[in-house]
């Protein structure tokens, strides 16, 4: 279960031990065999404002609840727009991209997946689109974003530099015959 989620229903769990019929029960049982009517008046009145408190809190909650279910849910209208443009589109990313196969077998498997009828029955089901494939595709579009990026020229010129100096290195090696030999016996 979400964590969200998961505290608002302890929230919600709280609220109603709180103010359970029973616990309420007891309260005013208590007062009135106190027989005190000022101070009967005035905890009467603590009680009433710490059950409007409590109604609110309640309210609250399940306005979050709501919010939560809502935001997972996805309207008849976005399940049309999804079906006819999400596919194409990334589609149009993968031909862009230097990964276009491994695109390509995503896009396979996403198409099944994107169709009006899967999406309203995983909807039905609880299924979380945002989570399962928002997500996801958000990442797989950051990596070809990330592969197309031109790399840092300072950084490519300074590992060609790198490179350089390690051959250079090892033709040394290779020219001095005893410290060629204890090379290949490291490789061997």
């Amino acid at each position: 279960m979400d964590p969200e989620l998961q505290a608002l229903s302890a929230q919600l769990a709280a609220s109603a031990v709180r103010n359970s019929a029973r616990a309420v029960t007891e309260k005013i049982g208590a007062l009135r065999a106190a027989k005190h009517d000022r101070d009967t008046v005035v905890e009467l009145e603590e009680i009433i404002t710490t059950l409007i408190s409590d109604k609110t809190e309640v309210i609250q909650i399940a306005q979050a609840f709501e919010e939560q279910l809502v935001s997972q849910r996805i309207s008849e209208q976005d399940i049309d727009y999804v079906t006819a443009n999400v596919v194409p589109l990334v589609r149009k990313l993968a031909e862009a991209s230097d990964s276009a196969e491994e695109t390509e077998k995503t896009i396979a498997l996403l198409e099944p997946v994107l169709s009006v009828e899967t999406l309203k029955i995983l909807q039905v089901l609880g299924f979380n689109f945002r989570k399962a494939i928002g997500e996801p595709l958000t990442d797989l579009v950051s990596a070809m974003l990330q592969a197309q990026r031109p790399t840092n020229p300072n950084v490519s010129a300074r590992i060609k530099e790198l490179e350089l100096e390690m051959q250079v290195a090892y033709l040394r090696v290779a020219s001095d015959p005893e410290s060629f030999e204890r090379l290949q016996k490291l490789n061997a």
